[in-house]
């Protein structure tokens, strides 16, 4: 059975969650949520899954163990018991710019690299100090990434990024629309919609209001851009996100078996939210 281990005088309110059993210490995951300054199950959840992600990759596994937990409401919810390094995982895997992230962050980062040490030697001042340096060089790489990201959202509302017949005219004009589109299906990439939507008077359907919209395959390429109002209804349309992404999208295609053209210039790489003209089909007119 886990015991909570009492807190000090003084120290880390990490160390007062900190638990023990025979299989060794360890934290929860809600007790840890609050600590972090998550307010938010589903959103610390997040950032549990990104962790797991980052262990998967190196090849690490068996660090996060899952376990039901009733909740005051009576149901059961689900909770992780965490080793140190599932805890530190977690932390480095949080927003950097709460400051109880980077108090997390510097915590768990110490006391994994105080295990690593303890059957070799004490941390001595000045390998604290340069682990303190590393820690700030992180978190200022971790805020700077998250600026970046902040700024690529404010690009996306600010209308930028290409449609996706640019996209194409720019990268891929040497094969037809038709097969491009259809490239775009097959691969799901882009919903197919195609006669899927209400009946027009001659008996012929019109294509579905998300055709075109990205699958779950594409929105990393993709996002839907604010449209124009048909028939007392919003149209969204896709675009192809800008910068990187859309060069990742362009390798993507020719490796896919997808023939580039030769014109490398091309449209401009961003247009502006006047320049999208949608096309019938696009928009579900009649």
């Amino acid at each position: 059975m886990s015991t909570i281990i009492p807190q000090s005088t003084g120290t880390s309110p990490f160390d007062a969650i900190r638990q023990e059993d025979e299989r060794g210490e360890h934290w929860a995951a809600r007790r840890l949520q609050p600590l972090m300054a998550y307010t938010n199950w589903r959103q610390f959840e997040a950032v549990i899954e990104r962790a797991m992600a980052a262990a998967a990759n190196t090849g690490v596994s068996a660090l996060f163990e899952a376990s039901l937990k009733k909740s005051s409401g009576g149901r059961p919810g689900t909770d992780y018991r965490l080793c140190r390094m599932a805890a530190y995982l977690i932390a480095m895997n949080g927003d950097p710019k709460k400051a109880e992230v980077a108090a997390a962050q510097t915590y768990f980062a110490i006391q994994t690299r105080a295990a690593e040490l303890a059957d070799i030697r004490p941390m001595d001042e000045l390998e604290l100090a340069e682990r303190q340096v590393q820690l700030i060089r992180e978190k200022r790489a971790a805020e700077a990434r998250a600026d970046r990201a902040e700024q690529t959202v404010s690009a996306l509302e600010g209308g930028d990024g290409l449609t996706i017949r640019s996209f194409h005219k720019k990268y891929f004009s040497d094969v037809s629309e038709r097969v491009f589109f259809g490239h775009l299906y097959s691969h799901h990439l882009l919903l197919d919609q195609r006669g899927k939507g209400s009946e027009r008077e001659d008996g012929t359907c019109r294509d579905g209001s998300q055709h075109r919209h990205p699958s779950y395959k594409g929105k990393h390429f993709f996002y839907l851009h604010g449209g124009k109002v048909f028939g007392g209804k919003r149209r969204e349309t896709a675009r192809v996100r800008p910068g990187q992404v859309e060069l990742e999208l362009k390798a993507l295609l020719i490796a896919q078996g997808l023939p580039a053209n030769n014109n490398e210039c091309g449209p401009l790489a961003i247009e502006g939210p006047t320049q999208t003209a949608l096309s019938l089909d696009e928009a579900g007119a009649a």
